[in-house]
């Protein structure tokens, strides 16, 4: 097993319907993805003691194999969902995958 750990910070004046509609279809999207094993998304509750620069949205996915992984990545459907959704209003965003 792997998990895909994603954060996000969004770009200046995205806010909170756009966060919102985002995460909508995003959980529609990862539904649909066979791939998928697990996943748990949202905005970040930005509670107090948190360290190093804070993110605006986290996203864990788990895999059983790295090839069910690549599958993902290369998903015509996410592919569009990133390029369509997600990027318009990413500034940054930090990736790591891993074992379980």
């Amino acid at each position: 097993m792997l998990r895909h750990v994603l954060l996000l910070k969004f770009k200046d004046g995205v806010g909170a319907d756009q966060v919102k509609a985002l995460d909508t279809a995003f959980r529609q999207l990862l539904a649909e993805i066979p791939a998928v094993s697990a996943a748990r998304v949202g905005a970040a509750l930005g509670l107090p003691g948190s360290s190093g620069t804070p993110a605006d949205y986290a996203i864990t996915l788990d895999f059983r194999t790295p090839d069910d992984f690549a599958a993902y990545i290369s998903d015509p459907d996410h592919q569009q969902f990133v390029k369509e959704r997600l990027s318009p209003l990413r500034e940054s965003a930090w990736s790591a995958q891993i074992e379980l």
